[in-house]
């Protein structure tokens, strides 16, 4: 059954504004959300069981529905890269922790530290074939591997290869990038696959209650005969390049959305465009914000992000960084929040825009370029904490292209 999605209020883009904040001669950014391209990025996938309590210290049950399609009449293979960007205790190494107090449960001492881990698989995928599966159980036996498959109108059989591994952690927090490859394993000029993801939520309530949120995998283009075919991939001269300027159109936290009175917090993930597979080395990428309010008014910030960083929008304007993955309305700490630029209290108006730049770091090994997705919770705002969260996701806009290449070194 197709779970029908509450559509965020704002996800159109609003004008540029004369250029600020975009370079000399950017032009157009060239990654995708909505066309087939040969490399694909999932920023954000997320399992928690009701048993975890740090993403779902409430006893929710969350997990993220994946798909992948063929979009040509060819079969595709594929090189993928799951990212763990758990932390773990450093006095109790399996224990997946959000913030130091996780860590001092059973045993003192212990500091809360961030660690990123890829997990790679290999596919192909037959004609035309979509994939779903769950980030929980992953896919142990692709469709078409014990009995060959012959696509429609044709008589040809083809058989699929490899297998799909689950989450390796619960509560697992990370993303998710495939790169189209050849037979050989060789990157390949092919811009063949899209795909798309839902974060799913079963609260335990009176009575049980669903809540998803779903958005499209972002996709890199390969540039016809500049791939060369090595496992260093150049993105901006081998493939299209990775966005100068992310564009986030967004409430302001703790807005009151004016046609059902909700209050309203948003939640922005941040990948890399650059990474390291190899030798699982982050590049650490620090980002400056510009944010306009209605009234033209502008306010700045700066951060950074390594590997993969999921904010609470109010969190990018007060250095305090909300560890669940749910807003932070319960936090104790959110009288903080009220204080940020990204407030509804201080910015005086509803709605904003968000201008997210990565500033390169003169590092000629590799670009720092970033990707988003965006998620936008509601809740009534009555008072009452067990009252039902909806949600909403969508993918970021952007502007110009990076001068300095991002680099993907695979293994």
């Amino acid at each position: 059954m197709r779970t029908v999605m509450r559509k965020p209020v704002l996800a159109g883009i609003l004008g540029m504004l004369g250029g600020v904040f975009l370079g000399a001669g950017a032009a157009s950014a060239d990654v995708t959300s909505d066309r087939a391209a040969a490399i694909l990025v999932w920023p954000k996938l997320v399992f928690s069981s009701a048993d975890d309590d740090v993403l779902s210290a409430s006893g929710d049950v969350i997990d993220t529905t994946i798909q992948l399609t063929n979009t040509s009449n060819e079969e595709v293979r594929l090189r993928c890269f799951y990212v763990n960007a758990n932390s773990h205790c450093s006095n109790e190494p399996t224990r997946v922790c959000g913030n130091h107090a996780d860590c001092n449960l059973s045993v003192q001492g212990g500091l809360c530290q961030p660690g990123w881990i890829e997990i790679d698989f290999e596919i192909n995928l037959t004609p035309y074939q979509p994939l779903v599966w769950n980030l929980s159980n992953g896919m142990p036996n692709l469709p078409c591997t014990d009995a060959p498959c012959a696509p429609p109108g044709t008589s040809e059989l083809y058989e699929n290869v490899g297998n799909i591994p689950p989450a390796n952690e619960d509560p697992f927090m990370g993303e998710l990038k495939c790169i189209q490859v050849g037979e050989n394993n060789e990157p390949i000029d092919r811009n063949q696959v899209k795909g798309e993801a839902t974060i799913v939520t079963i609260r335990p309530s009176g009575e049980q209650t669903v809540d998803a949120r779903g958005y499209n995998a972002v996709g890199i283009q390969a540039i016809e005969g500049a791939v060369d075919g090595d496992n260093t991939l150049r993105i901006g001269e081998e493939y299209k390049g990775c966005p100068n300027v992310l564009i986030v159109d967004h409430f302001f936290d703790d807005a009151v959305e004016p046609i059902s009175g909700d209050s309203v917090k948003s939640h922005v993930t941040l990948v890399p465009c650059s990474q390291d597979f190899e030798l699982q080395a982050p590049f650490p990428t620090t980002f400056q914000m510009l944010v306009y309010n209605e009234f033209e008014q502008r306010f700045s910030a700066s951060r950074s992000v390594t590997c993969f960083q999921e904010f609470e929008l109010c969190s990018l304007g007060t250095g305090r960084d909300r560890p669940f993955n749910a807003p932070g309305w319960d936090d104790p700490n959110h009288q903080s929040c009220q204080r940020s630029v990204f407030s509804a209290y201080v910015s005086g108006t509803l709605t904003g825009q968000t201008r997210i730049r990565g500033v390169d770091d003169g590092d000629e090994e590799h670009g720092n370029g970033l990707i988003a997705v965006v998620e936008e919770f509601h809740r009534s705002d009555d008072g009452d904490l067990s009252t039902t969260v909806s949600s909403a996701a969508f993918n970021s806009h952007w502007v110009g292209v990076r001068e300095t290449p991002d680099i993907m070194r695979l293994p």
